[in-house]
């Protein structure tokens, strides 16, 4: 699911995204996913609700793209897919991906960032100031993880993936369920990310 809020220059887009497939019933065990990822969607929602408010009175710079992927537990392959359709039509010059995975569980520790993109060293420093300036804790985590932002590395496209410390604790499990989750910090990075966005319209990284 992909809709767009647009820019005032076609050659420049800001993708975010967040995948909402789930792990569904195995074995009799329902897996609710609210962590992996209701979470991200809900924040992506948030964010799209927020930057669209916004726009209406000053129009943002680059086109805001919110996708929402199928596929992401089957190795990302609905991002995969939109990444290569999109290289078949004519692709922004300057582009970037924030995708938000597993987020807000009450217990999962810090936000995280795996900083292990060579392409991505300037969008997380600016990630980073946003989240400080918002009093979100977080960390940087020297390895990658897969999630949907890994289509976006495979083509040279800068990209930075949040998600949370803990997050192989509670993710793939029928644990996984809504009560777990903490609404309020959801809600705090949403703002956070829209605030980045806002702040940073027009940057090419």
């Amino acid at each position: 699911m992909v809709g767009y809020i647009k820019g005032t220059d076609s050659k420049k887009a800001i993708i975010i995204s967040a995948h909402f497939d789930g792990r569904g019933i195995r074995d009799g065990d329902i897996y609710r996913s609210a962590m992996d990822n209701a979470s991200g969607v809900a924040a992506l929602i948030k964010m799209a609700e927020e930057l669209k408010q916004v726009s209406l009175d000053n129009p943002f710079e680059s086109n805001i793209i919110f996708c929402a992927f199928n596929g992401e537990e089957q190795l990302y392959i609905g991002s995969t897919a939109f990444v290569n359709q999109s290289k078949s039509q004519p692709w922004y010059e300057n582009m970037y991906n924030i995708n938000i995975d597993s987020i807000g569980e009450r217990d999962g520790g810090r936000l995280i960032f795996p900083n292990v993109s060579e392409y991505s060293v300037e969008l997380y420093e600016d990630v980073k100031n946003a989240m400080e300036k918002s009093g979100i804790v977080f960390a940087e985590l020297e390895r990658p993880i897969t999630s949907d932002h890994r289509s976006f590395e495979k083509v040279g496209k800068a990209n930075i993936c949040i998600t949370q410390e803990d997050w192989l604790e509670w993710i793939h499990k029928p644990i996984d369920t809504p009560d777990i989750l903490d609404y309020t910090e959801i809600e705090k990075i949403a703002n956070a990310l829209s605030d980045f966005v806002i702040d940073n319209d027009g940057t090419v990284y």
